[in-house]
């Protein structure tokens, strides 16, 4: 009795759920913590049948037939428990049969422990391998281990048909791993392997590689370096994808943008190429571009006449294989961008020879050699080059006394047409000069000749008489630029400063002069308003800088002199420039 006693007390310690039936499957025992898994005591659990607590319609339950336990069999499997009052677990069950000393079988055991959170974690990980697998499977990932240990390396099929092997092709060794590495890709990818492996980190390689038949294919691979107990590298783990396709495009857009780029150079490098030669220029420089682009199969040059290009072939001298549509588009946009800035050049260079032919024609006579005066002057065309002639003009003019007369003037506007006015007022003020003997008379006559012949251009103009017999200087002022006078002693006058309307404007009211005393040293002025006015200062602030330029170059010579007073002009505003200077010995 007291061994029986014993057992029982064994049996309620055990943390296993233990149920004893006999041989019609009626619970006979209940240890506690079987009450505690079906939420039962052990006077409810006794006298039930062990099918209503366990199983349900599954073959595992089926499998649970006391015949098959009756006829001495164990049994093992997952069963669902039916808890009262309580959701069912899942229970792994064992069902051993008890035997009379003569070998019939009586009843039996049946053992349970809960697996409901095992069995959920290892459903989870299945689904969770079998997510992976197919994502790997979506993705084409291809995934290999190696083993530092027995220097084994698996490959899964993915990577076989990646590498363009049959299954079970790769040996596993390193050397045919590295041969299937490109050459020109292969001491790269080895040094990130290697780089990986002294700082057991992960890595990343980008490469191409050569399979059997001779294809080449673009890999991207993802690996990482396996540590083992001893912090010395155990292996290494990965995947690969085959990204041939994304790189094709990615190198076709690059490609396609290095192109449209091109093209937007050489459109803007033609448009600032004026000359023939600059053309040939920029031609040369775009065609090494597009021989970067389209490789080194295909021979490129300048070809002699310009103006004759008329598409791809004027530039090709020989190739290894026919031209690609998307070259010759290039070459072909190329040839008519270049034709355009041929034509555009010769024209610019005719162009150009006439404004130096009418330039030329519009010099101004040469100065006189006078006994009693030094003079010197300073003339620039402002514009651009196609607009290289100018409307200002000057005159320097011995008098019959030993006198000077200085006539500077200044037609508005720029270029051809400026330049036809200027050379009417100046051919007409000359003549006046002849017959006219102030400078009152000189523009009073010039007057009535603008408001005759030109009422609608705008003309400034300034003449001044030095007589050194009277010691005097005067000046009439026609809307222009005033009179800079440097005495010996460094001292200076504004002469003629906002007097006097332009020539024709205002003809019957008259002119008026200034006069003032001259003297052997002194030196005088004239300029056009190019050398006065900025985008930054007021003209009131020009003339100022113009009376201190004067004043510190007087002393020296007045070629000098008249060159640092030119340099005053603003170059931003491509205004013609004059400056004369006389200075009375």
């Amino acid at each position: 009795m007291q061994r029986y006693t014993e057992g029982l007390r064994l049996l309620h310690a055990l943390s296993l759920s233990v149920l004893a039936t006999d041989v019609g499957g009626v619970v006979t025992f209940a240890n506690d913590a079987a009450t505690e898994m079906f939420n039962r005591s052990a006077e409810e659990l006794v006298g039930s049948g062990l099918a209503d607590l366990i199983g349900g319609d599954s073959d595992a339950t089926r499998a649970l037939a006391l015949a098959a336990v009756l006829g001495g069999t164990r049994w093992r499997g997952d069963l669902a428990v039916r808890r009262h009052g309580a959701d069912s677990i899942v229970a792994a069950v064992t069902v051993t049969p008890v035997r009379e000393p003569l070998g019939t079988v009586v009843g039996a055991i049946v053992a349970l422990e809960d697996m409901t959170e095992i069995r959920s974690v290892e459903a989870e990980a299945a689904a969770s391998e079998q997510r992976l697998r197919l994502a790997h499977a979506a993705a084409e990932l291809g995934t290999w281990h190696w083993s530092a240990l027995d220097d084994s390396n698996v490959w899964d099929e993915q990577m076989h048909r990646i590498y363009g092997l049959a299954p079970g092709g790769f040996d596993g060794s390193w050397d045919a791993w590295v041969g299937s590495i490109h050459p020109d890709d292969r001491d790269d990818a080895v040094a990130t392997v290697q780089k990986a492996m002294a700082e057991l980190s992960t890595y990343v390689l980008r490469h191409r590689i050569l399979r059997p038949d001779g294809t080449l294919r673009w890999i991207e691979a993802h690996g990482k370096v396996l540590v083992g107990p001893a912090g010395t590298p155990a292996g290494t783990i990965g995947c690969v994808q085959d990204v041939t396709v994304r790189i094709e495009m990615q190198h076709r857009q690059e490609d396609a943008a290095a192109r449209a780029l091109l093209l937007q150079q050489v459109t803007a490098d033609f448009s600032r190429a004026w000359t023939p030669d600059q053309v040939a220029t920029v031609l040369a420089t775009s065609l090494e571009r597009v021989r970067a682009i389209v490789g080194v199969s295909i021979e490129l040059e300048v070809p002699q006449d310009l103006t004759a290009v008329a598409g791809s072939g004027a530039f090709v001298t020989g190739a290894r294989h026919p031209l690609s549509d998307e070259d010759a588009q290039l070459l072909d946009t190329l040839a008519s961008q270049c034709a355009m800035a041929a034509e555009r050049a010769e024209l610019f260079r005719r162009t150009t020879e006439i404004s130096e032919d009418l330039q030329f024609s519009l010099a101004a006579s040469p100065l006189p050699k006078l006994d009693r005066f030094e003079i010197s002057a300073y003339y620039a065309p402002g514009g651009d080059d196609l607009e290289h002639v100018g409307g200002d003009w000057y005159d320097a003019i011995g008098t019959a006394t030993g006198g000077l007369f200085l006539v500077v003037g200044d037609v508005m506007g720029r270029g051809v047409r400026a330049a036809t006015t200027m050379i009417h007022v100046r051919a007409g003020i000359r003549g006046l000069l002849t017959v006219q003997p102030s400078p009152v008379a000189l523009l009073t006559a010039a007057d009535e000749m603008m408001a005759r012949d030109a009422p609608y251009q705008f003309v400034t103009a300034a003449a001044a008489l030095l007589d050194p017999d009277a010691g005097t200087l005067e000046l009439s002022n026609a809307g222009h630029v005033p009179l800079v006078l440097v005495h010996p002693d460094g001292t200076t006058d504004i002469i003629g400063l906002g007097s006097g309307a332009p020539l024709g404007v205002l003809p019957s009211l008259g002119r008026m002069s200034d006069q003032v005393a001259l003297e052997p040293g002194c030196v005088a002025v004239m300029v056009t308003d190019g050398v006065v006015e900025s985008r930054d200062r007021d003209i009131d602030h020009g003339i100022e800088r113009l009376r201190r330029r004067a004043a510190e170059l007087a002393d020296g010579p007045l070629d000098r002199l008249v060159e640092g007073v030119a340099a005053l002009a603003d170059k931003r505003l491509r205004d013609d420039v004059t400056v004369v200077a006389a200075r009375l010995r």
